[in-house]
C-alpha cells in the first residue's frame, strides 16, 4: 500500500492504517528496536509504542515520506528506553562497570548529545550532518548509518558488506573523525 494512502487513512482516523503499518515496516522497526534494546520483546514494545504515537502525531503532521518518519519514531523510543534501563541500574546502587561506561561513551551518538545542551539551532546542526552524510560513498554511508542510527554490530554490518571486521571498524574510527573534522567546520563544538 502506498505511503500517501496510509497518511489518508490516518487523517480519516482509520484504524487500519495501523495494520497496513504494521505489516509494511513492522519487521523493519522491531529489528531497529532490538539492535538498541537487545531482546525482541522489549522491541515488539517499542514498535507498539510507535504505533500509537504515530497516531497521535498523524495529523496534524504529515510526513513524507514514511518509512524515514517511523523509523526515527521506534528508534527514539527505543533509545529512551535503553536510557531509563540504564540509570535505573546506575541508580540501584551497583558500580558502572567499565564496558558500560565505554559503551555510553564510546560512539559518534554519544559525542553529538553535547549538542542538546546547547542552544543549537537545531537546522543548523541537521544541514550539517546532511552534508557530511552526502559526502559519504554509499559503502561509507551504508557503514555509518547501520552502526550508529540502526546499532548493528560490526561483525554482522562487515559481513553485509563483504568486508573483514577489522576494516569495518577502522573505516567507522576514519568516520566519526570525518564527522568531528565536519562539524567543528560547521562551528559546532565537540
Amino acid at each position: 500500500m502506498e505511503d500517501s494512502t496510509i497518511i489518508k487513512m490516518l487523517f480519516s482516523r482509520t484504524e487500519d492504517a495501523l495494520l497496513f503499518l504494521q505489516e509494511q515496516y513492522g519487521r523493519l522497526c522491531i529489528a531497529a528496536a532490538k539492535n538498541i534494546l537487545g531482546t525482541p520483546e522489549d522491541a515488539e514494545e517499542c514498535f507498539n509504542d510507535t504505533l500509537a504515537a504515530v497516531w497521535d502525531r498523524i495529523p496534524p503532521e504529515k510526513p513524507e515520506p514514511l518509512l524515514p518518519y517511523i523509523l526515527r519514531i521506534t528508534r527514539n523510543i527505543a533509545l529512551n528506553r535503553r536510557r531509563a534501563a540504564r540509570a535505573q541500574k546506575r541508580y540501584a546502587g551497583g558500580n558502572l562497570s567499565l564496558e558500560t561506561i565505554r559503551e555510553e561513551q564510546g560512539d559518534v551518538l554519544a559525542e553529538l548529545a553535547v549538542f542538546d545542551g546547547q542552544d543549537t539551532d537545531e537546522a543548523a546542526l541537521r544541514d550539517a550532518l546532511n552534508g557530511f552524510l552526502g559526502s559519504l560513498s554509499a559503502t561509507e554511508r551504508v557503514l555509518f548509518l547501520r552502526r550508529y542510527w540502526f546499532e548493528d554490530p560490526v561483525s554482522a554490518i562487515a559481513v553485509r558488506l563483504g568486508i573483514t571486521e577489522n576494516n569495518a571498524r577502522v573505516r567507522l574510527t576514519r568516520l566519526k573523525n570525518r564527522l568531528r573534522r565536519h562539524l567543528e567546520k560547521e562551528g559546532f563544538t565537540i
